[in-house]
């Protein structure tokens, strides 16, 4: 079917009649007292920054940040030449791609022309999005701190916040060659193998991209051993940019792989060395439990291979450090876990809440109660792991949840019980809408089941929280949790995560074999709330939008303060952040093994892990698609639309 041109030129005339606005301010707090760390919370009052040779930037940025960067720039005089690039291009064999915006096409060549039509049509597509380096998996990390994008048909199309030249790795040497140029030339690098980011850590001004893309395999080796003496185990190498969904389905039927929800999500990436949760994990780990190796290229470009007997404190690092902090990871090996010989067993639930918030918080409560069983193992060491949503539709909320049980359906029903009798003894509250308990053959084909898709290309934040075994059991702290939660029942929604507990809590207690915050290890949910834009939303509307995620993962961190969040899905605002990744114990560790092995700081990002005695945190508006920053209503209003006109063919049928 024909694409009409007439919702196009409808965009181009509402978006050129919206105001541009801008000039937010903010205050700054006192330091958190670490090493290394200022300016953590609140945000910065001129007075405050000035003091210290520092300008305010505007609200929801990085607090305060130095007024010029440490990296050379294209603008500075020690840029390279274009001489110098093209020298550089052939050391890499032709590798080297200069990179515009992917919406650029649209100004140069109008939005009818195919590239164009390409681009829109690809809009939410996260692979096509992993397939382009001039792309961010959310397109508010494309615009930088000025308001420049390609979205805004008005304005001049500029770089924005996208890195100029990105090195297209076909081999591990290209890695070492662009981080021996970089340093060179003191260029910032920013690292994409997918680009599922949700704070725009694989991308910023000015920097030189390492793209992954094209340098991708997987293999599988039946009898592993990483450390000489070690069993042998199955397992799959991953290598670069292979997604999630391709490594389910080269271990598949036998095996089954601790990974993402999301398929286009890289398996070798920031997901893993953030920690990696996982429906599978309450079985068997997070994904940096199951890692048994890594490769990696270091800062001053040597390649390394990496594990428990090589390299041991850089494994430990990797083991949940962050992406983007410590070195370019290759590939990693993972543990396989044989598919159970009975299968597995899927449950499906929809409960329609009939008492408003009062059916909410009885439900939460019900289900806090019940998560130590579905948790607790078996006999044949089967637990329940997946996700559930609390969340408002029309009139009523609802409770929805689909989990996965690797052990039989008799089993995997009498785990259930609990909960399930709470539900029918309750009928002025709860009505069950479906209710369904299936056999699959294994967590990959439960997964495919209830594929919750992947969506990106939409402006949008979150926050986080990991919520403790303690607001299952423990009645006060439980009804302190259920009052918490509910509160944010109707401003937002619940997206709650059983990817904890289990094996989760009980590997690596002392944090000896992994750096992820220990808080995971006292865990039984990950709860996300998040927000995203409609068709009204401009400038205030972003800053509304990441002010009120702040605003409600307060919420929950009031209600558990001696907990910590995922590195991974966090609120960009998190306060006291090196506590809530990390623990100040495994941070300031982080922090000695980042001087050993990237003394320059070379890898730096948005909270993640600062050399020992650096002064304040990474001055971020060279990493920042800053739409909530600095964005412009029209430009705002521009992407939206777009979004909205995507959306209308999809609904009609053309895509």
């Amino acid at each position: 079917m024909a694409i009409s041109v007439l919702p196009y030129f409808v965009l181009l005339i509402i978006c050129a009649g919206v105001q541009d606005v801008r000039g937010d301010t903010c205050t700054c707090s006192t330091s958190t007292g670490l090493t290394g760390v200022s300016c953590m919370t609140g945000v910065c009052d001129s007075t405050t920054c000035a003091a210290s040779g520092k300008t305010c930037r505007q609200a929801y940025c990085d607090k305060c940040s130095s007024s010029t960067s440490s990296y050379c720039q294209p603008t500075d005089s020690c840029w390279p030449s274009s001489q110098v690039w093209n020298t550089f291009n052939s050391t890499v064999k032709g590798r080297l791609v200069a990179v515009a915006p992917i919406a650029t096409v649209c100004y140069t060549q109008g939005i009818m022309s195919p590239g164009c039509v390409t681009v829109t049509n690809n809009w939410t597509n996260p692979y096509y999005r992993a397939s382009q380096p001039g792309a961010a998996q959310f397109p508010i990390w494309e615009e930088d701190t000025l308001g420049n994008n390609c979205f805004n048909p008005s304005k001049p199309c500029t770089q924005g916040n996208i890195p100029p030249y990105a090195v297209a790795v076909q081999e591990v040497a290209d890695i070492s060659l662009a981080l021996s140029f970089a340093n060179k030339y003191n260029i910032r690098v920013v690292i994409k193998t997918s680009g599922h980011e949700f704070q725009g850590r694989s991308t910023a001004a000015g920097a030189l991209l390492i793209w992954m893309y094209k340098y991708k395999n997987i293999s599988i080796n039946e009898n592993y051993t990483a450390c000489s003496g070690d069993p042998s185990v199955p397992a799959v190498i991953v290598t670069g940019s292979a997604a999630w969904g391709e490594v389910y389905a080269a271990v598949a039927p036998k095996y089954g792989v601790v990974g993402g929800s999301a398929r286009t999500v890289a398996a070798c990436g920031g997901y893993t060395l953030g920690g990696g949760h996982s429906y599978m994990s309450p079985a068997f780990g997070l994904a940096v439990d199951n890692v048994l190796a890594f490769s990696a290229v270091l800062a001053n470009g040597t390649s390394v291979s990496v594990s428990a007997c090589s390299y041991p404190d850089l494994f430990w690092a990797l083991r949940g450090g962050g992406g983007g902090s410590f070195a370019v990871v290759t590939s990693a090996v993972y543990r396989l876990h044989p598919t159970p010989a009975d299968g597995v067993t899927g449950f499906s639930l929809v409960v329609v809440l009939l008492q408003g918030t009062s059916s909410v918080s009885k439900v939460l409560d019900g289900f806090l109660s019940a998560t130590p069983n579905l948790l607790s193992p078996s006999q044949n060491g089967s637990v329940w792991g997946g996700y559930f949503y609390v969340k408002q539709e029309n009139e009523f909320y609802n409770f929805q949840a689909y989990l996965v049980y690797n052990g039989t359906i008799s089993s995997a029903n009498a785990s259930l019980q609990q909960f399930l009798t709470f539900l029918t003894s309750n009928p002025n509250d709860f009505y069950i809408y479906f209710k369904q308990l299936f056999s699959n053959a294994s967590m990959n084909d439960w997964h495919d089941v209830i594929d919750l898709g992947d969506p990106t290309g939409t402006i949008s934040t979150l926050g986080s929280r990991l919520i403790p075994l303690s607001a299952c059991t423990d009645s006060t702290l439980r009804a302190t949790a259920v009052t918490a939660m509910t509160n944010l029942a109707s401003p937002t929604y619940l997206h709650g995560h059983l990817v904890a507990g289990g094996a989760v809590a009980a590997l690596d207690r002392t944090s000896t074999q992994t750096s992820v915050t220990p808080a995971w290890r006292d865990a039984v949910w990950h709860l996300v709330v998040a927000s995203i834009c409609d068709e009204t939303c401009g400038k205030d509307k972003i800053n509304e939008m990441f002010s009120n995620v702040t605003t409600w993962t307060d919420t929950l961190r009031k209600a558990f303060p001696n907990s910590g969040a995922y590195f991974s899905e966090s609120d960009y605002n998190e306060p006291d952040w090196q506590i809530s990744f990390w623990g100040s114990a495994n941070y300031q560790r982080l922090q000695q093994i980042k001087a050993r092995y990237d003394p320059t700081g070379i890898f730096q990002c948005h909270h993640c892990v600062t050399l020992p005695n650096a002064t304040s945190t990474i001055d971020y508006y060279g990493n920042l698609g800053c739409y909530y920053c600095a964005g412009t209503a029209v430009q705002s209003c521009f992407a939206l639309l777009l979004a909205s006109v995507l959306a209308f063919y999809y609904l009609i049928g053309v895509h």
